[in-house]
């Protein structure tokens, strides 16, 4: 579904660092993400991860290689298909309620049957007694939630989350893992990319993780291969203690 071939971003270097001329971000990334794969992509602090979703969700164009999505542009796809997106930090209209707040992504996303669209995620999100709460006085957890339930309320075959389990306590850590593997159930060729620096969590999650160092994909692990260490284990090995210190 997913298709980067030698993809390199650079960016004009800020004014502190001028005499560099321009920044890689990404320098030569090669992936492929077939239907039905749910992705964990992980890194150190300047590996290019942001940059990566930038360009998979159509916002940033590469400055060489090539990305697809279905076999269209990103943008192309996103605007023809739409793709499910929690971002690291949502930011939602204060003065929206909860319910208001869905409503409005369903008519943006036209999404069918709307209303029943949004009943079904406040329960599911268990946002029913909040539905008339602005979205301006939810908790961190809350509005954590609804930027998850907004994302799911569309038909997508593309869903991208952008450390998704921030300010969610234990319990709706381990409901967000049944409801995404709800999510993928209800079509096996769903794809799900997750970006997270919670490694235990992930490897709960995901299939294969993508590791990132310097731009580049350093490895692809498999999560789910029998017998393998933990995922930390085979992170820090795979990118070496120095690139975390």
């Amino acid at each position: 579904m997913i298709r980067l071939s030698e993809v390199v971003k650079e960016y004009r270097a800020p004014p502190w660092r001028a005499a560099e001329g321009r920044v890689r971000a990404l320098d030569g990334i090669s992936l492929e993400v077939p239907p039905g794969t749910a992705l964990g992509v992980v890194g150190p602090n300047g590996a290019g991860k942001s940059t990566l979703l930038r360009i998979l969700l159509g916002y940033l164009r590469p400055t060489s290689g090539e990305a697809a999505i279905g076999g269209l542009s990103p943008r192309a796809y996103a605007e023809q298909r739409g793709i499910g997106y929690v971002p690291e930090t949502p930011s939602l209209p204060p003065r929206w309620t909860v319910r208001g707040a869905l409503e409005a992504f369903a008519a943006l996303g036209e999404v069918p049957e709307p209303g029943e669209r949004v009943e079904r995620m406040l329960h599911t999100f268990g946002l029913e007694a909040l539905a008339r709460r602005r979205v301006g006085a939810l908790s961190k957890g809350n509005l954590q939630k609804l930027a998850i339930a907004q994302a799911l309320l569309g038909d997508r075959a593309l869903l991208i989350l952008d450390e998704p389990l921030n300010g969610l306590d234990p319990v709706w850590v381990a409901r967000m893992r049944g409801i995404l593997a709800a999510w993928r159930a209800e079509d096996p060729a769903r794809v799900l990319l997750v970006v997270s620096h919670n490694l235990a969590e992930l490897e709960r999650t995901v299939d294969r993780v993508a590791v990132l160092v310097g731009g580049r994909v350093h490895a692809v692990l498999d999560v789910r291969a029998p017998g393998a260490p933990s995922l930390e284990a085979r992170f820090l090995e795979a990118v070496g203690e120095e690139a975390v210190a």
